[in-house]
């Protein structure tokens, strides 16, 4: 039967049709009254605010002029079983689920129904939607431009003859990759379940995680164009209830024509869109977002995007890996201070070892400095050009590397690396200790778990390796002490960037430098403002926790 249906679909399907005189002309006038409505316009055509008339044909031809025509655009007409009461459907192809279209809504009118329907009947769309159409969503809609919202979402749109009102009938089609594993944060002991692309994959990737009734999703359309769906996510009883609204606001306050992604909405909607540090987390782990919700925070999914955004966030919340909950916490800590020793390495070594060797070699131990002095021997350039053409070619390979097909990336970056570095040395253009300090730059933001923020640390590598070059120690101590007054000015969300250093609390200040012992970890970080601030129970003595 479905594939009987199925043809009659591709040919436009209508059956026989006889309507009196009085009406046809009744429907005729009514068509041309609406016809000479305003002159606004929606997606380029004149039908916003225009409602339905009572002519089918009519309704059918302004909704496919009112989306120019399209060839996906796909109209059917046809009449309801042993009635003359006729219908109309209007998809758009690949986005509305065809057999659905056939199965809950043409099956049903056409060839299955055996009520008989008075055209007059005052509760005929009330029948409709309670005998005929078993479709999971049913809305009644009068206007055009509601229409062609609900039909470029993947929704179908069914209409009668002589009435004024039609349906708009859930047929979304969700067609994405698999859920596969995250690619820019991979975890040995996590999840090894990703975001996808299809929102209502990553709704369900949350939902398993967390099975909690006060988790809520606010649903939000971004975009004058794109409309998409965004999702704020929360637990009512946990999150800040002042932040939620904050999020809520700033993504209803953007007059935009459409993001793509969660990056592009975090641009939008952050504090301080200049600031070469992230304000905000992305994230394509389902148990990453989750933790987050449980601490207090503010999750955003966008459709077609597969990264969580993660709001307020803080710079100690960013060197955070998933694995540092999953692991002794000795092992733990010590896995994270060495994050935290990457981090300051990949931002200050280079320049450090220039301030030293340009303006203070008397600070190094002599045989070291009569090494350095060995090897810089007959060298063309000064140190600082040696690390700035060294930093540009490691970033060039990083660039490289991610942009070529994932095959070939990985060996390009590494043998490139060792290729080059080898024949600059040979050749006399950089010295063999500056080869070292690059590479253990490239290794200190290897260890940042967050990629925006490991090119927050190249952005200022640069600049203070100028400071360095020009002013010594004194320079980059300068240089370290503004780079700390800017951070602790910036916000996330109303949270400062710094917290918990600044200003100090000594519980969340554990929870962040180091992975505590269970006993220690009672409480959410306060600085999230969480409602309920009780993560735990306190462990009892001698229960296996904090001995």
């Amino acid at each position: 039967m479905l594939n009987i249906l199925r043809k009659w679909l591709s040919k436009g399907g209508r059956g026989e049709k006889q309507n009196t005189e009085g009406e046809e002309n009744k429907d005729n006038q009514q068509s041309q009254k609406n016809q000479t409505q305003n002159n606004q316009t929606i997606y380029g055509q004149k039908y916003q605010n225009i409602k339905l008339t009572r002519n089918l044909q009519d309704n059918i031809t302004n909704i496919k002029n009112a989306m120019n025509n399209n060839f996906d655009i796909k109209a059917k007409e046809f009449r309801l079983r042993g009635q003359e009461i006729y219908a109309g459907v209007i998809y758009i192809e690949n986005i509305a689920n065809e057999d659905t279209v056939l199965q809950h809504i043409v099956n049903p009118l056409m060839i299955e129904s055996s009520l008989i329907i008075d055209r007059d009947d005052p509760i005929l769309f009330k029948t409709i939607i309670e005998s005929m159409v078993t479709a999971e969503y049913v809305k009644v809609v009068e206007s055009i431009d509601e229409i062609i919202l609900a039909l470029m979402s993947g929704d179908t749109f069914l209409c009668i003859q002589g009435y004024e009102k039609g349906f708009i009938i859930s047929t979304r089609k969700y067609v994405g990759r698999q859920v596969g594993e995250p690619i820019l944060e991979p975890s040995v002991q996590g999840s090894q379940e990703g975001f996808t692309e299809t929102i209502r994959d990553n709704v369900g990737l949350i939902r398993r995680r967390l099975r909690d009734p006060n988790l809520v999703f606010s649903v939000h359309q971004l975009g004058r164009r794109t409309k998409l769906e965004v999702v704020v996510i929360y637990i009512k009883d946990i999150a800040d209830q002042n932040i939620v609204n904050d999020v809520i606001k700033r993504i209803n306050a953007l007059d935009i024509e459409g993001v793509q992604s969660a990056a592009q909405l975090g641009l939008h909607i952050t504090d301080s869109p200049n600031s070469i540090f992230p304000l905000f987390q992305l994230t394509e782990r389902p148990d990453r977002t989750v933790r987050g919700l449980m601490e207090g925070r503010v999750a955003i999914l966008i459709e077609g995007g597969a990264r969580a955004l993660l709001v307020p966030v803080t710079l100690p919340l960013m060197v955070q890996s998933v694995d540092d909950y999953c692991e002794n916490w000795i092992i733990a800590s010590i896995l994270r201070l060495s994050r935290y020793v990457g981090l300051f390495v990949s931002a200050f070594l280079p320049a450090i070892y220039i301030a030293v060797t340009s303006h203070h070699p008397g600070m190094l131990p002599n045989v070291l400095v009569l090494t350095i002095a060995g090897s810089r021997a007959g060298m063309p350039f000064p140190a600082i050009m040696e690390a700035i053409l060294m930093e540009v070619t490691i970033a060039m390979l990083q660039e490289a590397s991610i942009r070529l097909p994932r095959v070939v990336g990985q060996t390009v970056s590494i043998v490139g690396g060792l290729v080059i570095g080898q024949a600059a040395v040979q050749a006399g253009i950089v010295g063999p200790i500056m080869v070292i300090i690059t590479a253990l730059t490239a290794i200190g933001s290897f260890t940042i778990p967050d990629y925006s923020l490991s090119l927050a640390t190249r952005a200022i590598r640069i600049p203070f390796m100028i400071l360095a070059s020009t002013l010594g120690i004194f320079g980059v101590s300068m240089g370290m002490l503004l780079l700390l007054i800017y951070i602790a000015d910036l916000k996330s969300f109303g949270v400062r960037y710094i917290r918990p250093l600044s200003p100090y609390r000594s519980s969340d200040l554990r929870q962040i430098l180091v992975s505590s012992k269970k006993s220690s970890m009672i409480e959410r970080p306060i600085f999230l403002n969480p409602q309920d601030k009780q993560k735990q129970s306190e462990a009892k003595k001698g229960d296996g926790y904090g001995k």
